[in-house]
């Protein structure tokens, strides 16, 4: 009778660690990767696209709550003004939390800006994330993002599951 019991806990502890992996891998494939992809091609329809209609944007150092269509707009003249003096950008993730149920998530992590000027000057920004996301129609989108960069290190980053 134990053994059936430890079987049947077992079992049910592997599912439960399986259908986590496999939210985790769906957030993954239709949020962070084309949001990897969407920032590093300076595409801002399609980056906003990641994001729900009634997103709520906090950008904690600067104090502020961005709408959906005020985002977008930021996003749109960052990207030009980067296209304009022939800048490029890229982002990596690292995970510190991923909670989820079927249609909610709430993840917190780094992440590392790396800036390439067309001189060839490189820079990196560090700084960390909590998200929200919600499943729509079979689709994850970024409900809230909220980020600050005050005292955030590479060790910090590096600290995180990588993506």
């Amino acid at each position: 009778m134990k053994t059936l019991l430890c079987a049947l806990l077992m079992c049910s502890f592997f599912t439960v660690i399986a259908q986590s992996d496999n939210i985790e891998t769906e957030i993954n494939n239709q949020v962070w990767l084309p949001f990897i992809k969407t920032y590093g091609n300076l595409d801002a329809f399609g980056f906003m696209n990641l994001h729900t209609r009634d997103l709520i944007r906090v950008p904690v150092d600067a104090k502020k709550i961005y709408t959906f269509d005020e985002y977008s707009y930021n996003n749109q003249q960052n990207n030009e003004y980067n296209m304009r003096h022939k800048r490029k950008q890229a982002i990596e993730f690292s995970f510190e939390e991923r909670i989820h149920n079927e249609t909610t998530a709430y993840e917190t992590g780094y992440y590392k800006i790396t800036i390439t000027e067309s001189t060839g000057k490189i820079s990196y920004f560090y700084g960390k994330f909590t998200v929200v996301l919600r499943k729509f129609d079979r689709r994850w989108k970024i409900a809230l993002d909220s980020d600050t960069s005050k005292d955030i290190t590479e060790t910090m980053f590096l600290k995180g599951k990588k993506l």
